[in-house]
């Protein structure tokens, strides 16, 4: 999923608009074009005997994307990861270090009781602590480990609690490959390459990058199903009325294939539930985010080209 900035002009795919600049306001939902009323998306479809690792770039994400699906997952008993890649530490309101530091803890406390209500337990959630904001500085500018990032927000240069770790494109990878090999996952969510928003761009670059090494090193056998969600793109979620309930696939997302998976009316409840438990992102994305309440959820199965050459660029 690196498509977007080291593969767009190399491999002539097509460049994603500028992410939304944190704090702004997203574009409002409803309004793109949808597949046509006649096509049929297809019910979305697990491997048998799923182990799940799923990738959010920041807290909250998790819940908007898949909540639904994580509190199916959860209540089978289907071994289960989920990842914050990020803290989610950035805020323009925030004036010192401090304060980005603990916003980035908030959201972690977040984080663990929207998951509450969706019966993932503390011991399947990671927090990996990479830079909010900064992930496509790692791919693109500091992918070696001498020449880590550091946050223009929280002042540091490495995740909290992570000895030997930094924040740089080879580390975060590394990071990312472990899980998935210490894991074994059948099924790998992740965010969609083309979200516009670059933090989540990113994080399936890197998903991507870790899956393609350890594939190439024969860890992975067999190799794992992939699907993505899409949280930022323009006129996202697609609805329709006169309910509003229902999340449509937007017809002009390339590379996309869409699946859809129907929520029973427990399974929206506790997303619901585990969506008001973000209580510093509703402050500043209310609507945005109550538009994710549907009695479905889309997932997307990328064009295997479009991977390819994302794991191409490093």
């Amino acid at each position: 999923m690196a498509v977007l900035a080291a593969v767009g002009a190399a491999a002539g795919l097509r460049w994603l608009a500028p992410a939304p600049r944190p704090g702004a306001s997203p574009a409002p939902p409803g309004s793109a074009p949808s597949a046509p009323p006649a096509a049929v998306v297809p019910p979305l479809a697990l491997p048998a005997h799923p182990r799940v690792v799923v990738f959010a770039p920041h807290p909250d994400d998790e819940t908007v994307g898949l909540g639904g699906l994580l509190v199916r997952l959860a209540r089978a008993h289907v071994p289960l990861r989920v990842v914050f890649v990020t803290n989610g530490d950035f805020d323009v309101e925030r004036p010192t270090d401090a304060d980005y530091v603990a916003l980035g803890e908030l959201r972690q406390r977040e984080a663990l009781a929207a998951l509450g209500h969706l019966g993932v337990a503390r011991r399947d959630v990671r927090f990996l602590g990479f830079p909010d904001g900064g992930l496509a500085e790692l791919w693109r500018a500091h992918w070696l480990r001498t020449h880590p990032y550091t946050s223009p927000y929280t002042k540091e240069s490495s995740p909290p609690d992570a000895e030997g770790v930094g924040y740089d494109g080879q580390d975060l990878t590394s990071v990312v490959s472990g899980i998935l090999r210490d894991f074994g996952p059948t099924l790998v969510v992740m965010p969609h390459p083309y979200d516009t928003h670059l933090d989540h761009a990113h994080a399936s670059y890197f998903v991507t990058e870790a899956l393609s090494e350890l594939e190439a090193s024969g860890v992975l056998a067999p190799v794992p199903t992939v699907l993505t969600y899409l949280v930022h793109y323009p006129r996202w979620p697609a609805l329709r009325g006169p309910g509003f309930d229902r999340e449509l696939p937007l017809a002009e997302l390339p590379d996309t294939r869409w699946s859809e998976s129907e929520l029973a009316p427990a399974e929206l409840a506790a997303k619901r539930a585990a969506l008001e438990e973000y209580r510093s992102q509703l402050g500043v994305m209310n609507g945005f985010l109550h538009h994710f309440l549907c009695r479905n959820e889309l997932f997307a199965t990328v064009d295997p080209r479009v991977l390819v050459r994302i794991a191409a660029v490093h």
